[in-house]
């Protein structure tokens, strides 16, 4: 007797498991049909900024939690890409939103200046549009996984747009080398930090350094007459080249073939 109705317990179990297995799927499909109605959940266009060598990418997020289950796990990653080709990945973490609340989030995201020209390094001198891509993924009753995507698009300016370096003159009695250097800012961002110019001879070796520090502000154009003392003129060669790095990037390399 005591057998049998463990027996039939044990049935009664693997019943209620197979109607939990077999109902939870079309409740989570109702519970997102509830999210995904109205306005439940939305980004906001996100805006940029830019500081301590990052670029800043702020957007508001908010989720009304409609359905019967509670949102776990909830991220929102960011991805920049330039024709196809990935040059910045961003992700933040949401706190879990539980059935019948919402959250309204502020996010930040942050990139590295320089290794987003690392990737592209166009981008210094080149506009362009940017494609991006914002995906939110989280978890409905903390065990199956969704993914909603919103694209956007933004104008990329140039902080070095028309970069050029264009020979004066050398100075044989005072071993200095004269150059124009200028540029326009197109960037929505002030350019700020050293532009190192170096210059080297027809066999690599470096002959001559100076550091320019730059300032200039979003929409503006840099003129500037540089001068290179060379301490040691022995090694000048008939070919120099010029160098100019910015962030720790080689962002333009002119070849001067001296008279």
């Amino acid at each position: 007797m005591v057998l049998r109705l463990t027996a039939r317990a044990i049935g009664w179990t693997i019943i209620l498991l197979w109607i939990v297995t077999l109902t939870l799927p079309v409740s989570v499909v109702f519970s997102l049909m509830r999210l995904a109605e109205g306005n439940n959940l939305g980004f906001q266009e996100p805006t940029f900024t830019f500081s301590n060598g990052n670029i800043s990418i702020s957007m508001a997020i908010y989720v009304n939690n409609t359905g019967f289950y509670d949102i776990s796990e909830a991220n929102v990653m960011i991805q920049l890409s330039k024709a196809g080709k990935t040059i910045a990945t961003m992700s933040e973490s949401l706190p879990n939103i539980p059935a019948g609340q919402k959250v309204n989030a502020s996010l930040r995201f942050n990139a590295s200046l320089n290794e987003v020209f690392q990737k592209d390094r166009t981008l210094l001198m080149d506009d362009a549009d940017l494609d991006g891509c914002a995906v939110l993924h989280f978890k409905v009753a903390y065990a199956i996984a969704f993914n909603i995507a919103n694209n956007f698009s933004t104008n990329w300016g140039a902080p070095f747009h028309n970069l050029t370096c264009k020979p004066l003159g050398y100075n044989d009695s005072a071993h200095t080398f004269s150059f124009f250097v200028s540029f326009s800012n197109h960037a929505f961002f002030p350019i700020s930090g050293p532009l190192i110019v170096e210059l080297y001879n027809s066999e690599n070796a470096k002959i001559g350094e100076t550091l320019l520090d730059l300032d200039v502000p979003s929409g503006e154009v840099f003129e500037k007459t540089v001068d290179v003392v060379v301490v040691d003129p022995s090694p000048i060669t008939d070919k120099v080249f010029i160098r100019l790095f910015f962030a720790e990037l080689n962002i333009l390399e002119r070849e001067w073939n001296l008279p």
